[in-house]
């Protein structure tokens, strides 16, 4: 696959698309979008007065920690063979009366990868999957005895990821809780202190969507930036016998409604009017209920702007399916969380929440009202706009929840991600230049240096590696001093301009890009535009993207441009065909044009030249 770069750096469209946001809302400045809230002193509630219980957490003597250098024997995981991951058959707990998840979603997602084996014995990791439902509890009490007579088990479940998968319709609580595990990586979606997460070895899943969220007409647009309602709560609570340290509590919430008392756009109920989800499936005590169905919590969150995510109460609250589920919809609405002491979010370690949720500790909940006070219509658009991106990279479907958890599983073994497929379109015809030097840009220059923060959090993600990126850091001028030694040249101002044009014309000498044109119905236009490019010295080949429904015929007359034809047919008919990453493109550097644009071929090698120097030197 070939990312097609176009001749407009990215940061200026970037930088054009929040200035235009930015136009839409009134001001900039940070206290417009928080007039609702004025200087009421704080000393109008004691949050002293709140009695948070002191009773330890129990003895977690039996989940014994593990990290993985520890408990995954890295040994079956060679780097100079692929990343081979194993799954079994069926289900560890099902039920016959629904229709769970099936460990066909995770050989499909293996498969595309080239990571799935059928054969145990060339697997570095072995996937097993749960159901978290009512029902499958039923079978829950032989699950020890299923997990640890899995056949390549072994005595301890090394190199195992057990996966319990869960959804906002599934119990509070754990099916694992009391089952010993090993040393088995646990990705699921409920922590609790029976059970806690191992940091850098579980894996934390957010809770699969439900049927009713399947069609993007539920995401709510980003703009504009004020919106009705400036914050949004509602649940109900489970009260624990002894609420546990750091517990938001229902008198917490009250006492941050009473500083926002009187003001507008506050939106605050504590007890659910529509059914409440939770409360019939097994509900652990100091757990927030949802209020009905997700489509009607997703009505009411696209009209606010913030939206409280409080954490559990209760020294055997733990946290999960709740909590997340209010979390993944507050970035579906475009609704920015307030994430109050929750200790572990979904895919903890690789995604950087504080870029798409304000995360506050218990201890400042009173303080909400200011730290909001700070927060200007620029970093509402940037929150929303990541918010929506990690949405769709990590938590828009079931394939993608089980790409990610396969993904942090192989970063892990430093195996690079696959790479993403080019597209095979048909070639229709091929028109050779045999007297024309073709040089191939180098791919995929950095497969185990992948891994780095911006790679799960920054477009285009983790999924898989790409040939190329714009957003690839370049070669600085800044490092001609380097150049000069290692070459015993002068650092002289002149000498540096010497070895600055040197250094431009030789990058340039090994590096060409392709044109890609895309036509429909216009073969003269076409064949006119094809000829004004001979002549080009930086171009590799010229990608026809053939729309028509018919074949070239075998009449029409191409034109002797000196540079390798190549006609393609996309999908369809469609506008959308001239980006598609065909494998024919061998450039990191394309140029798209329509077939009636007409450019001088010295502008183009002119463009080119600046813009390649532009992005790959100097970054």
């Amino acid at each position: 696959m070939k990312l097609l770069v176009i001749w407009v750096p990215a940061s200026i469209l970037l930088v054009a698309l929040l200035a235009y946001m930015s136009t839409t809302s009134s001001t900039n400045d940070c206290r417009s979008l928080v007039t609702v809230i004025d200087n009421q002193d704080k000393s109008e509630v004691d949050k002293h007065d709140i009695q948070e219980g002191k009773n330890d957490l129990p003895s977690t003597t039996t989940w014994k920690p593990c990290t993985f250098d520890v408990c995954f024997n890295l040994e079956k995981c060679p780097l100079t063979d692929p990343f081979a991951a194993y799954v079994y058959d069926d289900l560890l707990v099902s039920s016959s009366n629904e229709n769970p998840f099936s460990p066909q979603l995770l050989v499909d997602v293996l498969k595309e990868t080239g990571s799935y084996t059928s054969d145990p014995a060339k697997a570095c990791v072995f996937f097993g999957i749960l159901w978290n439902t009512e029902s499958a509890r039923e079978n829950v009490g032989h699950l020890e005895t299923q997990i640890h007579s899995l056949a390549q088990w072994g005595e301890y479940g090394e190199n195992h990821v057990l996966v319990e998968l869960s959804t906002d319709q599934s119990p509070a609580s754990s099916m694992l809780e009391g089952v010993s595990t090993g040393k088995a990586i646990i990705a699921r979606s409920v922590v609790s202190p029976a059970k806690p997460f191992r940091t850098g070895f579980d894996i934390l899943l957010p809770p699969l969507r439900t049927a009713d969220a399947d069609s993007m007409d539920l995401l709510s647009p980003l703009l504009p930036v004020s919106r009705e309602t400036f914050i949004h709560f509602h649940g109900e609570y489970s009260p624990p016998q002894h609420p546990g340290p750091g517990a938001i509590t229902p008198n917490h919430i009250r006492s941050l409604q009473q500083l926002l008392q009187g003001k507008e756009g506050v939106d605050i109920q504590l007890q659910c009017q529509q059914p409440t989800t939770g409360k019939t499936e097994g509900a652990r005590e100091g757990q927030w209920m949802l209020c009905g169905d997700q489509k009607s919590r997703l009505k009411l969150c696209s009209k606010s702007m913030f939206s409280l995510v409080p954490s559990p109460g209760g020294p055997n609250a733990g946290t999960g399916v709740g909590i997340y589920t209010r979390l993944i919809e507050s970035l579906m609405c475009g609704s920015i969380p307030i994430v109050i002491g929750v200790g572990v979010l979904p895919f903890d370690g690789v995604i950087d929440w504080s870029r798409a949720a304000l995360i506050v500790p218990s201890g400042r909940y009173s303080d909400i009202p200011y730290i909001l006070r700070s927060v200007c219509s620029g970093d509402i658009q940037n929150f929303r706009l990541k918010g929506r991106h990690l949405w769709h990279t990590y938590f828009s479907s079931p394939l993608k929840v089980v790409q990610v958890a396969v993904a942090i599983v192989r970063s892990r073994t430093l195996h690079p991600p696959p790479p993403a497929h080019d597209f095979g379109g048909k070639q229709l015809l091929y028109l050779p230049a045999p007297n024309h030097k073709q040089i191939t840009s180098p791919f995929f220059t950095n497969n185990f240096t992948a891994y780095s923060s911006s790679f799960w959090n920054d477009i285009p993600g983790p999924l898989f590696s790409y040939p190329s990126s714009p957003f690839n850091p370049g070669l600085h001028f800044s490092r001609l001093n380097e150049v000069a030694i290692a070459h015993n040249e002068s650092q002289s101002v002149d000498g540096r301009a010497a070895i600055e044009s040197t250094f431009k014309e030789n990058l340039l000498v090994n590096e060409q890009f392709t044109v890609v044109i895309m036509t429909y119905k216009r073969n003269e236009v076409l064949m006119e535009g094809l000829a004004i490019l001979k002549g080009i010295p930086s171009l590799n080949k010229v990608v026809i993207v053939w729309n028509n429904e018919e074949d070239p015929s075998v009449d029409l007359k191409w034109p002797d441009i000196g540079i390798p034809i190549v006609v393609v047919r996309g999908k369809g008919n469609s506008l959308n065909n001239k980006f598609l990453p065909y494998k024919e493109i061998e450039t990191e550097a394309v140029l798209e044009l329509d077939d009636d644009v007409l450019i001088a071929p010295e502008e183009i090698e002119f463009g080119f030249r600046q813009v390649y120097v532009h992005v790959v030197v100097t970054g």
